[in-house]
Formats: C-alpha cells, structure tokens, sequence
C-alpha cells in the first residue's frame, strides 16, 4: 500500500511512500479484562491456549494484579484483572453484548465439543454450517466474551457432530 504526500508549502512536490516502510505489524493480539483472574485462567486453558508468561502478586514478574498471556501460532491473548491504566471498575463489567468477539481458527470443532464436555464449558451457538463454506459454534469466557471457532465446511466432520444445516442455504 502506498500513501501520496503532497508537500504544498514549499515546492508543491509530491512524494509516494510506501506505507510497509513506515510501519509494520508483526502481531496482533488482544487483552481481556476479567473479573475473576483463577476462573478465566482456567477457561482458557482447558480450551488449550498456552501460557507463555505470567505477573502477580506471588508471581516472579510483581504486580499488584495477576495476569498471563497465552500464545498460540503467532497470536497472543492476554487476561488480567487489573491494568494500572485502567480503572478498577472496568475490570468487574461483564460482556453483555456480542459487539466484539474472538474468531478462532481450528483444524477441528469436534475437538473444541470435546473439551466444552470434558470442562464443563457451556455452548452458546451449537455448531452450524454457513452457506460460505464453513462450520462454526460459539462459546463465552466466563465474563461473557465470545469465542467463535471456525474450521473449513467438511461433511464427513458435519455428519460426525450433527450441525445445524439449517444456515447452509443463502437467504
């Protein structure tokens, strides 16, 4: 992508350059505020995000607040349940809405049902298949934050775990 300046205070020159120059994004990654650091931590975990790093209280990295960041294939999440440039009380709001949410690429959702069983993780959208070619279920992290995870349309894994083809036809 490129961005034309044009310089109109001196020589009326224009220039053309190259945005990737002038900055580059190596990773992208989002915090999730939390109000209940253990249970959250918990969530993520049994859905199979590593932990790559850790702060607290009783932690070796001190802060007043606990939190840890997850990465997976490039990706990082992180959770806290304090930030010191956040105000305390946005960390105790719950998620009402799906305004935002996380998409979450996987090889299976057959995998993602077995650890929402095996955890105890309620679903909220049970797997469907989308008229664009894929599947798709959602789950909320336990501040109501959604999760969708999404693999590429198979029909031996739609058959397998029984989706909702009812979205498979465009409206």
């Amino acid at each position: 992508m490129y961005i034309i300046i044009v310089d109109n205070k001196s020589t009326n020159r224009i220039i053309v350059v190259n945005i990737h120059i002038l900055m580059s994004i190596n990773t992208i990654g989002t915090h999730i505020k939390v109000s209940n650091f253990r249970k959250s931590e918990r969530f993520y975990k049994s859905l199979g995000f590593k932990k790559v790093f850790e702060y607290g209280p009783t932690k070796k990295i001190k802060e007043d607040y606990s939190g840890a960041i997850f990465e997976h294939s490039g990706c990082k999440l992180e959770i806290a349940d304090g930030h010191r440039a956040v105000k305390h009380d946005v960390f105790k709001q719950r998620i009402t809405t799906s305004k935002i949410s996380l998409t979450i690429s996987v090889n299976k959702i057959s995998a993602i049902l077995r650890l929402c069983r095996r955890y105890h993780i309620p679903i909220a959208v049970y797997p469907r298949h989308y008229y664009w070619g894929t599947l798709e279920m959602v789950v909320k992290d336990p501040d109501g934050l959604v999760l969708v995870f999404i693999t590429p349309y198979s029909e031996a894994e739609a058959r397998k775990i029984k989706v909702d083809e009812s979205w498979s036809i465009k409206p």
